[in-house]
């Protein structure tokens, strides 16, 4: 009895140790690395698609998906052995690490103007007639930053600057040049109609009759009246 006892734990002892031996996802280690007595592993990628590689023996069982397609976020895989049991995958599409970088603005939009912001480029130009506060939009590279502005509105020099300061880490500058008001003289045209051909006739009898009247005037003066002085 005690042989029977002895040889049936020694066969036992024989497929555990050749039980699973490793897991990985497409050749690549989990997070732990695999060891037996770890039941839960991560795993981050952007593929759509990952194969399960199990390093195991031939008289092993094992129950699961080998070749498996990824929905965004978490996708939990488990892999069952007829020996150690169930080990758990937590496999995460499309992982993104979280971007901490302060002192930085994704974006920069101040409304009516284009200034083609580059968030490598700190000081920017613009011309404006007004003197009331610009409509100044930002988007922060980390939501925890904070922004100060200062020198909005008020634009009575010819050359104004804004000032937007990051996490105190950096400043990005709006310069705003004042437009000169110049008074323009306002030339009003005036429509002119063309005159009827009577309005033009009489136009041209008074231009005769006007003309003669000065001829006749002039001859008066210098003949008729120099004669009437010679026979008086």
């Amino acid at each position: 009895m005690n042989k029977i006892l002895f040889a049936f734990l020694f066969v036992f002892m024989y497929i555990n140790v050749f039980a699973i031996e490793d897991i990985k996802i497409d050749n690549n280690s989990l997070i732990p690395t695999f060891e037996k007595s770890i039941k839960k592993y991560n795993y981050f990628t952007n593929k759509d698609m990952v194969n399960i590689n199990i390093k195991s023996q031939e008289n092993e069982m094992i129950f699961g998906e080998k070749e498996v397609k990824l929905i965004e976020g978490n996708n939990k895989i488990i892999i069952s052995s007829n020996i150690d049991g169930d080990y758990e995958l937590n496999i995460t599409k499309n992982y993104k690490k979280e971007n901490k970088e302060k002192g930085v603005l994704n974006n920069l939009i101040i409304k009516g103007y284009n200034i083609n912001f580059n968030r490598n480029i700190h000081e920017y130009s613009i011309t404006t007639s007004n003197s009331d506060a610009l409509d100044i939009i930002y988007e922060l590279n980390n939501p925890s930053s904070y922004v100060q502005i200062t020198g909005n509105g008020n634009f009575n020099h010819s050359k104004n600057t804004i000032t937007i300061n990051v996490d105190n880490i950096s400043t990005y500058k709006i310069n705003v040049f004042k437009a000169t008001n110049v008074s323009k003289e306002i030339v009003e045209e005036i429509e002119v109609k063309e005159m009827s051909y009577i309005k033009k006739e009489i136009i041209k009898i008074l231009i005769i009759i006007i003309s003669c009247t000065i001829i006749f005037y002039l001859y008066y003066l210098l003949f008729i009246k120099k004669l009437f002085w010679m026979f008086n």
